[in-house]
């Protein structure tokens, strides 16, 4: 981190945060692109779920960029962030390696999940039927999103040192 956004930290935001914070948030994303992959699994192609692999590999490139580009210019960089993804970036990448703006542009794919899984999974309930199953899981997929979004993104963003230099903070 550049010297220069140092002085503008939080002090009072946490150095490092507890392991039960960083297991519960990544419990929810994992559950949650768990249950985006199940909700694609009726659109099929020669018998293969395509498109839910295909939202499989999407999701895994862009966690890594999103390390590279956001994480590499993080103040928790190598260090337990409310995610713990600071910590696992410093095992990856070099510190300041990626570009903030193109992670930044990245970061939407998190507000797109939500609308893009709803519509899909709306329109596999109309051709292929609605399961009990389906529509329980589409419930709690927009339960965890929005609870991802709107309360805990927030809450981890109150106690960010990083908070008032992040150009994602949700804190302001």
């Amino acid at each position: 981190m550049k010297e220069e956004l140092k002085a503008k930290l939080f002090q009072e935001g946490k150095e490092s945060f507890p392991a039960w914070w960083i297991t519960l948030e990544n419990i929810g994303f994992i559950l949650n692109w768990a249950i985006g992959f199940y909700l694609l699994l009726p659109f099929k192609c020669c018998g293969i779920p395509i498109v839910s692999w295909i939202y499989l590999i999407i999701l895994i490139v862009v966690q890594i960029l999103l390390k590279y580009h956001n994480c590499t210019n993080c103040y928790y960089y190598g260090k337990w962030c409310h995610l713990g993804w600071g910590r696992l970036t410093g095992l990856m990448f070099k510190q300041d390696s990626g570009n903030l703006e193109t992670g930044m542009k990245l970061a939407y794919s998190y507000i797109l999940q939500l609308p893009v899984i709803l519509i899909a999974a709306l329109i596999a309930g109309f051709m292929y039927g609605f399961s009990f199953t389906n529509i329980v899981l589409l419930v709690l997929f927009v339960i965890i999103n929005l609870l991802q979004g709107v309360v805990l993104r927030k809450k981890g963003c109150e106690v960010c040192k990083a908070r008032f230099i992040c150009k994602g903070s949700a804190a302001h």
